[in-house]
């Protein structure tokens, strides 16, 4: 029995060595890619009946985010906020969000998406980027004024 527990205890030895160094972690290790981040480039204060340029960049680490599943820009008067869904309806769909007013964003590059808007009335007005990449969603806000 000597003989042939020194004879298996290399070869589990070799067997567990060899299995350790075969792992890779990206393989199984389950996870999540880096996170989206969303940099709103909305201008502090527009002139009524102008055009302006509403724009978000899209990131992820380091790298532009070009492809980006849905890029929607909802924008309302702070006064008219628009009725949240309820609990049990869950999130809107692009189709939902378009359906109540919301703009799709056209890339431009470099991560850049774009809604060009004319705001027909003074006020304070938000801008909310709805953006799905992946099975990422986010929600950023931003304040413009309008006189």
């Amino acid at each position: 029995m000597k003989g042939q527990a020194r004879w298996y205890m290399p070869l589990l030895i070799l067997i567990l060595f060899m299995t350790g160094c075969s792992y890779t972690e990206g393989s199984a290790s389950g996870e999540m890619p880096e996170m989206i981040r969303v940099k709103m480039m909305i201008p502090d204060k527009v002139k009524v009946s102008e055009e302006a340029a509403l724009q978000i960049q899209l990131t992820q680490g380091e790298q532009p985010v070009n492809d980006a599943d849905h890029v929607q820009f909802q924008i309302w008067n702070e006064q008219n906020e628009p009725e949240a869904p309820s609990i049990e309806k869950g999130m809107m769909n692009a189709d939902e969000l378009e359906a109540r007013g919301a703009v799709k964003a056209s890339s431009v590059g470099d991560g850049i998406y774009e809604v060009k808007h004319t705001f027909l009335e003074p006020g304070v007005y938000v801008v909310q980027a709805h953006v799905t990449s992946g099975a990422m969603h986010t929600m950023p806000r931003a304040k413009v004024v309008v006189e």
